[in-house]
């Protein structure tokens, strides 16, 4: 009995040795073993905290969204810009991001906002990179738990699973475990930030093909739907920067024309309905229900825009600021 004791003991040291060894390097060595997505995420959360300071940097115009905003826009082409725009992002990121953005630096003149269809009704990036990489407090997480109505997306006991998230449970960073080999990541993860910091903000984009007939993630939709999370915090959005008196723009990121053909009409109009009540609602900004497609030939992936399809959109992006700019002018306001 003793001898068993002794053993399980012994067991129980080890594992607890084990588990902090474990817990210490995901803290504190994520560069070494984090895949893109993460190290993405991990850099701007480092920002936003003043850990990276980008303070003498002069920035006008914010942008906010996902991996197709950072693939389908030059932001070196758009002065006094910085991107916090990233892979698989919600509504709920991107108000936290603004929140964030707001405390530490000082308030920009505008915003370019555009999530697309796919991310207004699931979510994939709030655990794996948002609550990982620390991006999500207790704090914001609280905030979010205070609207229970709202709180069903996030899965069963996500209290829980947030706690298992700060406590590094290895099952939720095995993957980039395996795919770096626990420690191999450095050097990539080396340019990452440094290609985020000398291209305000943008998030580098590799293996993108020359052309892309795949269909979009949207064609699978037979309707639209949004989570009352999502809906809650794409509404704060847009109040945080009428209260803070900041001209916030919307628009759709393209897809390609094989994908034009297979979208669903009652997911289409859905879209439509749902984009067009925000239109009705806050009548001082530039929200747009337009879906664009571009030849397939643009496209370097189902989703993303390759370096052809980058140059087309920023160049209508920049026309589409300075046709803003210009109503904007003419009523008296400034952004």
């Amino acid at each position: 009995m003793k001898k068993k004791q002794t053993f399980i003991l012994k067991l129980g040291i080890i594992i607890t040795s084990v588990y902090l060894i474990v817990f210490l390097y995901i803290e504190f060595f994520p560069t070494y073993y984090n895949n893109v997505n993460n190290t993405r995420w991990h850099i701007s959360t480092k920002i936003l905290n003043k850990k990276i300071d980008i303070s003498d940097t002069s920035i006008s115009l914010l942008v906010l969204g996902e991996s197709r905003v950072n693939a389908g826009l030059d932001l070196t082409k758009i002065p006094n810009s910085w991107s916090f725009a990233s892979g698989g992002t919600t509504p709920v990121e991107m108000y936290f991001v603004l929140e964030k953005y707001l405390e530490t630096y000082q308030k920009p003149d505008t915003i370019f906002l555009s999530i697309s269809a796919r991310f207004l009704s699931e979510i994939l990036a709030f655990w794996d990179y948002g609550v990982r990489n620390n991006f999500i407090n207790y704090n914001n997480f609280i905030k979010i738990e205070k609207n229970r109505k709202n709180y069903k997306v996030l899965g069963f006991f996500p209290l829980g699973k947030f706690f298992l998230y700060k406590m590094n449970f290895i099952n939720f960073y095995q993957a980039d475990f395996f795919t770096n080999r626990v420690c191999f990541a450095k050097s990539k993860n080396k340019k990452m930030l440094a290609w985020v910091l000398n291209n305000n903000g943008q998030r580098l984009h590799e293996g993108l093909k020359n052309s892309c007939s795949e269909l979009n993630y949207e064609t699978k939709y037979e309707n639209f739907n949004t989570p009352e999370l999502f809906d809650f915090y794409f509404n704060e959005i847009f109040e945080t920067c009428k209260n803070k008196n900041i001209y916030i723009f919307f628009d759709f990121m393209p897809m390609n024309k094989s994908s034009e053909k297979k979208l669903n009409t009652t997911f289409i109009q859905e879209y439509k309905k749902y984009i067009q009540s925000y239109q009705k609602k806050y009548l001082e900004f530039s929200i747009s229900d337009t879906l664009i497609f571009y030849d397939d030939s643009f496209f370097g992936d189902p989703s993303h825009l390759n370096i052809k399809g980058q140059a087309k959109y920023t160049k209508y992006f920049l026309k589409l600021k300075k046709d803003i700019y210009e109503l904007e002018k003419r009523h008296n306001k400034t952004y």
